[in-house]
């Protein structure tokens, strides 16, 4: 429920409930009476419930006006402490806890979006992938950087570029050092072998 809380003039120190409505005046008739406001029309204003929490005030014809907030209105909805000035008087508009406003709650985080499962971790790495480990991610003892990731040499397998040294269309750029050198040098004889076949060869001609 609100309240109109006289704050100057004859009705300073005083309050008034807004059931429904109030008029202010200086006819003894009105709701909020006031013989000794000289700038007071007999009958000034009037403050009225629209709705729950939602509050009106209006100037009926006075010859000073109704003031809002030192504005001068006709009709204006009222929000919790604004300030009503009626001739020589003002009151403040307050707003009782059950009918104010309520705040509204910030957005729920993205943890409980699909099926209430929390939201995958974009620092994980998939399982079966060669063994990767991140580091940067938030809470590791990473780097201060972004995040950077360590595969085991397996993965590079999958490097679109054709290693130097391939012969016939094999690719030995996987291959242990030991295994690569055994295969040069098993290609060296056999390049040998055939230069020694074709020279005798070419010596019995």
């Amino acid at each position: 429920m609100a309240r109109l809380v006289g704050e100057s003039g004859s009705v300073a120190g005083r309050s008034w409930t807004i059931e429904v409505g109030v008029t202010l005046g200086r006819e003894a008739h009105n709701t909020i009476g006031m013989p000794d406001n000289k700038k007071s029309s007999r009958d000034h204003a009037k403050v009225w419930k629209e709705g729950p929490g939602k509050y009106a005030v209006a100037d009926l014809g006075s010859t000073n006006g109704t003031l809002v907030n030192d504005d001068r209105v006709t009709r204006q909805a009222l929000m919790d402490g604004d300030e009503v000035r009626v001739g020589e008087c003002t009151f403040r508009f307050l707003l009782d806890d059950d009918e104010k406003p309520r705040k509204k709650e910030g957005p729920a985080r993205l943890t409980e979006v699909l099926g209430g499962k929390p939201a995958a971790d974009p620092f994980a790495v998939p399982s079966g992938t060669g063994g990767g480990a991140v580091k940067g991610a938030p809470g590791s003892a990473g780097g201060a950087g972004g995040p950077t990731i360590e595969v085991k040499q397996r993965i590079l397998q999958y490097s679109k570029k054709q290693a130097t040294g391939s012969v016939a269309g094999w690719d030995l750029s996987q291959a242990a050092a030991g295994t690569r050198w055994l295969f040069y040098l098993v290609a060296a004889a056999v390049a040998a072998g055939l230069y020694f076949v074709v020279k005798m060869l070419a010596a019995g001609d």
